[in-house]
């Protein structure tokens, strides 16, 4: 039985991708998210067969699947780890308790689930771990959450590697500001954190692109010719630099003293 498992599949980059994989032909899609409303209304929109997950992956969520994989032992042709989340803030704003679950879902629990479905992945098969463009350079107050897409964008393309004999593509997809409820819950109530957004994406254009970059072999996908200047950028300027121009971008200098 071909399947593709998708996480974060209740909304944004997810959503988006799992109706990209729709029509491929696949026996069953694994649909995982906290939000059982929103993975029934993925379902609705496709005609793969579906098998819903609401499950919290920092917590029992990871190893439900694994007991899944183990049960049906299905070939896993796509894995696509768009779960994720942010907080904006300095550091004394954001509870450590939330800091800690950032790194469990983002980074734990991704490695993981990746790590589950690679016995059940045959050659051909693709990962899609969906990092960010805060991974290529430290991003004050919003900190953790930059360090975290760092880890998967670093974890994504080395994996890229260690997998080629076996020959499985894994991609570090690296969206820019996409329009999705990532913003719900990183922003604060009571005052903005980030008041300047360079552009916003629409997660059906950042999943396109991915699915191309994938196909073609790529090891990291960058929507957008915004993001990808930007990317580039962080490569040439000093890190000091880099930081400095987005503090000053969002006036940080003079909202935290």
């Amino acid at each position: 039985m071909n399947i593709a498992i998708v996480t974060g599949a209740s909304s944004g980059i997810g959503r988006a991708f799992a109706l990209k994989l729709d029509g491929l032909g696949l026996a069953e899609m694994w649909l995982v998210a906290l939000d059982q409303a929103g993975l029934d209304e993925t379902a609705a929109k496709m005609k793969t067969p579906t098998r819903t997950f609401a499950a919290d992956l920092t917590k029992d969520g990871v190893s439900i699947i694994n007991d899944a994989l183990k049960t049906d032992k299905p070939d896993v042709k796509w894995l696509v780890n768009a779960s994720g989340f942010g907080k904006f803030g300095r550091y004394d704003e954001i509870p450590v308790e939330q800091s800690v679950n950032m790194i469990r879902l983002n980074c734990e629990a991704l490695l993981l689930l990746t790590e589950y479905c690679l016995p059940y992945m045959p050659k051909g098969g693709k990962i899609a771990q969906i990092s960010s463009v805060s991974a290529f350079q430290p991003t004050p107050y919003v900190s953790v959450y930059s360090a975290t897409k760092a880890f998967v964008h670093n974890y994504a393309r080395a994996l890229n590697v260690e997998l080629k004999p076996r020959g499985i593509t894994v991609c570090a997809v690296c969206p820019f500001w996409t329009k999705t409820h990532f913003f719900d819950r990183a922003e604060r109530d009571d005052h903005k954190v980030v008041i300047n957004y360079t552009v916003m994406y629409d997660p059906k254009d950042v999943a396109e692109r991915a699915y191309e970059d994938i196909m073609r072999g790529k090891d990291i996908s960058i929507c957008g010719f915004i993001a990808r200047s930007q990317t580039r950028l962080t490569r040439l300027l000093p890190t000091t630099a880099v930081m400095k121009i987005w503090t000053n971008q969002q006036k940080f200098d003079q909202r935290y003293r």
